[in-house]
């Protein structure tokens, strides 16, 4: 029997007990780690007992620093492109009346990553994911996990692209399969941050009061993105409220 089907089996039968896939694949990654004896080199320092870590060779597989190579060159003049990006950095669950529930979503998302996540240079806002798609995607179980990890996206209303793994990518190719959402996230910073009210009432000073929450405001300045250097009125009840009104010299 192949060792694939043989890992394949194990998975089953982990699965069968209750485990996650992650936790299926990490305990199949462990036990691989110990047969190809990964960093149990002669020259590797003896683990302590309470810190018992190595330091992996590979950050990126072959095929990911392949992938990286060309979609960094790509995507250099749009942002700012990281790495194997926790989902648990990138998304968040609302808190609720309800604590298992809000525990249950949260370790959904937990030891899940993205490989690959493109960045407003200046905020570090995402702008969209990519998976890069190699034969471990054909699995079932990967599928599976793939198909929750696009709903999470989806649900964010946050882009991912997947990308098949090949030998040799093209440029401008892969610039293509970017562009129209760094198009759209472009379009959609250059939008006001706040719209205008229709009625604007001032205190007895001359502030304005907060459409929101009628509180006092205070005269900011906005110091990132595309509106940086702006000033504008901002609730003096902020972050708890954040309503905001223009400022005109």
């Amino acid at each position: 029997m192949s060792s694939d089907k043989k890992f394949g089996m194990l998975r089953g039968v982990l699965r069968t007990l209750g485990l996650s896939s992650e936790s299926a694949d990490q305990v199949v990654d462990f036990i691989v780690d110990l047969l190809a004896g990964e960093g149990k080199g002669a020259s590797a320092p003896a683990p302590s007992a309470d810190f018992p870590y190595h330091r992996r060779e590979h950050f990126l597989s072959a095929a990911e620093r392949s992938f990286y190579g060309v979609l960094k060159a790509a995507t250099a003049d749009h942002g700012t492109l990281l790495c194997k990006v926790a989902l648990g950095d990138i998304f968040y669950v609302k808190k609720g009346d309800d604590a298992s529930q809000y525990r249950i979503y949260t370790n959904k998302i937990d030891r899940k990553h993205v490989d690959f996540l493109l960045c407003d240079s200046q905020t570090m806002q995402p702008i969209l994911g990519f998976e890069l798609d190699d034969s471990s995607h054909q699995r079932e179980d990967r599928q599976a996990r793939d198909a929750f990890v696009d709903g999470v996206f989806a649900a964010a209303d946050l882009p991912l692209i997947h990308v098949p793994a090949k030998r040799a990518y093209v440029p401008a190719d892969v610039e293509a399969l970017f562009a129209p959402y760094v198009a759209a996230a472009n379009e959609l910073a250059a939008r006001p941050l706040f719209k205008v009210p229709a009625v604007v009432e001032l205190s007895a000073t001359g502030e304005p009061c907060c459409p929101k929450c009628g509180s006092a405001m205070i005269l900011r300045t906005s110091k990132s993105g595309v509106t940086a250097g702006t000033q504008f009125w901002g609730c003096s009840n902020f972050p708890k409220c954040r309503g905001m009104v223009p400022y005109q010299a």
